[in-house]
Formats: C-alpha cells, sequence, structure tokens
C-alpha cells in the first residue's frame, strides 16, 4: 500500500556551506519537508512531540524563499493585462490591499498554529472548524490544484505554439501556420508526451528542485520584459496611469491579484517547521516575501503594460515575436516550470480525494482501505484525462486564472475568517469579530461571483 507521505527524509534548514551540502540543497529539503506536511494526513505523535521541543528546523530564510514559490508563477504573465483593465495606479492599490489582507490572514493562522498544533492547513481547518468544514476544504483543495492542472495545459501550449512559430518560420503572429503550430494539436500530444508519464511518479521529492527553478524563471520573465521595454520602444498612450472604469472590470481582476499572492495552504506547515517560531519573527518572513513579489509583479505589470498598452493579452509572452530570442528563453523556462509543478498538483489533488473517500466511507461506517494501487490509478486517469479536455475548450488562460484566483480566496481569507469567528466567540473581542466577518465575504463574494461571471463568458463564448 503507498504512504500517503512523500518519499523523502531529508534533513531541514540547514544553510550553511559544509561542502558537502548547498543552500540549494538545504532549499530543497525544507521544501520536501513542507510538502509533506501538506499531504500528511496526521503525523505520529513522538515526532510532534519532537518537533514542539525543539520547535522545527526550518531557516527564515528558506521559509521566504518557499513562501516565494508557493506565490510567484504563471500568473505573473496576466498581470499587464490586468494592470491595463483597471489602470497602474489602481492596480498597485489592489496589490497593497491584497498583500494586507493576505498578512492578517497569515497572523489568523499562524496564532492557530501555535493554540491547536496543526500541521497542515486542512488539519487545522478540522481542529477549529470540526470535520464537516474540514470536508468543504478539502473538496476546495481539490478543485484549487484540479484548476491549477487545467492552467498548466493551457500555458504548455500557447508558449509551444509560439516556439513551434519560430521553428516554422514565421514572421508574423497572423502568418498562417502549419497544422503542428495549433494549440489544439499541441496541448493532446504535449499532455501525453510530458506530463502524462511524470503523473506516476510515486517520489515526487525530485519535483521540489522546481521550486527554485520557478522562482528564478519569473525574476527572468519580469527583467525579460522589462528589457524589451526599452528595446521595443513602442508608444503607448497616457490613459493607462488612471483610465475611466467602473467598479465591474475591478470584481474581475480582484482574483488575480488574489492569487497573486495566495500562500497560505503552504504557510501552516511552513510556520509548523519554523525554528524557534514566533509570530513575531514569522511576521518579519511574511512581509520580505510580499515585498519581494510586490515590487516584482509591480515592475511586470507597469513594463509589460507600457510596452504593448491597454489591449496586451492575458498571456503577455504571446504579444511577443516568436523570433524574438529573450522571451523564447522566457517560453522554455515558464513551460518547463509548470510541467514540472503538474505532478505536485496531481499528487496533492489525488491524496485529498484519497482522503476525502475514506472519510465519507467512515461516516456512513463502511471504511475503506487508503491509497489503494487502483483507486490511485483511476483518480490520475480520471484527474488528468479531465484536465486535457477542458484545457482544449478553454482558449483563455486570463478565465482560468481568475476562477483558480476565486478559489485561493477560499483559502486566502473565507476559512481563516471562519476560524478567527470561532477564537472571537470564546471572549468580547468585537475587533476580531468584525475583522472575520470582514474576511469570510471577502472570500465567499469573491468565490461567488467570479464563478459565476467565468461560467457564463465560457458558455457565450464571450472569453
Amino acid at each position: 500500500m503507498e504512504s500517503p507521505h512523500i518519499q523523502a527524509t531529508a534533513e531541514t534548514g540547514s544553510i550553511q556551506f559544509d561542502g558537502n551540502r548547498t543552500r540549494l540543497q538545504s532549499f530543497h529539503e525544507q521544501s520536501i519537508s513542507v510538502m509533506n506536511a501538506m499531504v500528511s494526513r496526521e503525523w505520529d505523535r513522538e515526532e510532534e512531540d519532537e518537533e514542539e521541543e525543539s520547535g522545527g528546523q526550518g531557516s527564515m530564510f528558506g521559509a521566504i524563499f518557499i513562501l516565494m514559490n508557493a506565490i510567484m508563477g504563471a500568473s505573473i504573465l496576466i498581470l499587464p493585462c490586468s494592470f491595463g483593465q483597471i489602470g497602474i495606479i489602481t492596480a498597485i492599490i489592489m496589490e497593497l490591499f491584497v498583500v494586507f489582507i493576505g498578512y492578517i490572514a497569515h497572523m489568523v493562522l499562524a496564532d492557530a498554529v501555535d493554540k491547536y498544533n496543526g500541521t497542515n492547513y486542512q488539519d487545522l481547518v478540522g481542529r477549529i472548524c470540526g470535520p464537516t468544514v474540514q470536508l468543504l476544504s478539502q473538496f476546495g483543495l481539490i478543485l484549487y490544484f484540479f484548476t491549477l492542472s487545467c492552467a498548466t495545459h493551457i500555458t504548455m501550449g500557447d508558449q509551444a505554439g509560439k516556439i513551434c512559430e519560430l521553428a516554422d518560420g514565421a514572421v508574423n503572429p497572423d502568418d498562417e501556420h502549419n497544422w503542428y503550430c495549433n494549440r489544439d494539436f499541441l496541448i493532446p500530444v504535449g499532455s501525453m508526451v510530458l506530463i502524462f508519464p511524470l503523473i506516476w511518479v510515486r517520489n515526487i521529492s525530485t519535483f521540489s528542485y522546481v521550486s527554485v527553478f520557478s522562482v528564478f524563471a519569473v525574476f527572468y520573465i519580469v527583467a525579460a520584459i522589462i528589457i524589451d521595454y526599452y528595446k521595443l520602444d513602442l508608444y503607448v498612450p497616457d490613459e493607462i496611469l488612471m483610465p475611466d472604469i467602473g467598479i465591474l472590470p475591478i470584481m474581475q481582476y480582484l482574483p488575480v491579484f488574489t492569487l497573486g499572492f495566495q500562500c497560505h495552504m503552504t504557510s501552516v506547515p511552513l510556520y509548523y517547521e519554523l525554528h524557534n517560531r514566533s509570530v513575531k519573527k514569522y511576521t518579519i518572513v511574511i512581509l520580505v516575501t510580499s515585498l519581494l513579489v510586490f515590487v516584482s509583479y509591480m515592475l511586470a505589470g507597469v513594463f509589460g503594460l507600457m510596452t504593448f498598452g491597454v489591449n496586451v493579452n492575458p498571456d503577455i509572452l504571446l504579444d511577443y515575436s516568436s523570433k524574438d530570442g529573450l522571451m523564447t528563453v522566457a517560453r522554455g523556462a515558464i513551460s518547463m516550470s509548470v510541467i514540472g509543478s503538474y505532478p505536485i498538483f496531481a499528487f496533492l489533488g489525488r491524496g485529498a480525494i484519497d482522503d476525502t473517500i475514506v472519510q465519507i466511507a467512515e461516516r456512513f461506517n463502511r471504511p475503506v482501505e487508503r491509497n489503494t494501487e487502483l483507486r490511485r490509478v483511476i483518480i490520475l486517469l480520471v484527474w488528468h484525462f479531465s484536465a486535457l479536455a477542458i484545457s482544449m475548450l478553454t482558449s483563455s488562460f486570463g478565465v482560468v486564472l481568475q476562477l483558480v484566483g476565486s478559489i485561493a480566496a477560499l483559502f486566502m481569507l473565507f476559512f481563516p475568517g471562519y476560524m478567527l469567528w470561532i477564537e472571537s466567540r470564546n471572549g468580547n473581542n468585537w475587533g476580531y469579530r468584525v475583522t472575520a466577518v470582514i474576511l469570510m465575504v471577502m472570500g465567499m463574494f469573491m468565490f461567488i461571483w467570479t464563478l459565476i461571471f467565468n461560467i457564463y463568458e465560457i458558455a457565450t463564448g464571450s472569453s
């Protein structure tokens, strides 16, 4: 029977160079430990006691790096479009707002970890909110990782198309291309050749190196966008700073910014593993991470928008020429990053589905064995081909990321708000209650609004 834990036994946290270990290896090991906690249903009590005594072994430097990896990814590609739709000033204000409410949610989760000793997000929800809400959070987790899997297919297909255009000798985007440059061909072929074999890997610790690669891939894309802005020197009108907009575009793109700063599922096991953990120490980790990500997002959004104007593509890399050397490397880097992340999404999603099946069976007094081989194969097959089918039907990268962002709002706002609400009932702290209500209302509203809006766009073909 397959263990629900990722098969990795690396010691975490050390960032000293001693000839046998590098900083890169320490990040790799700390990433493995955090992924272990994310999918572990429960820890051995003796190990838990040892962690309580030592306070964990994760370093602050490593925690910042892991959180940056959890936050930054393909979502950076839609930021110039988001900036263009609501204006640079509004977008920066919205980013700061999301950083602020995200920080509050981080502090709520950190305080809850100290009180309830929860090892991962679902475990913490279960200990505070009960098994029913925990089950709902697992459904949300499954949907979150599934939509990320769909986004992976779309990103891979779009970037492969531009690389294929280069090989095809295309000069302009509107030129006629050979059939093998069509995304309807590239997505299924790339999915079966590059992605499908990886989902069967039982030990995903190897893919934690993708964490390191993904962060530097995003930094490279930001640098390439800035360099191409000065190189292309295109004229862009001045209304990009503060266009005349209504509330609808703001509500439409708010989930994109929410997704851009959502790392709260990683935050719980990361804080649990932090050496000599304290809310004060974790505040420094969150603030430094948020600052680095905020600056990266702002630079990508501003310079990408100033390069192409308000009509910039939701996937900005599609606007650059297929013969642009900088962006060809960027396309390859982001494609490798998302392909390497897909097995992790599938692994975590399959684990959540298996846990949900077991919990539901236990509720009906019909216990089933955990992680059977047959169920593993069926779940992965259904997962992969469903994600592939949806990515073929959905041509808009922006729509998928907005949907992922709306789900992220549940984990970033609603569940921390609900936990804070339950805690506030034990006293007379009205400030906590008001904060809890604000977080819950915002999280649920963003989820429902974006879900309805995107279903309407997909159904009407307006996406």
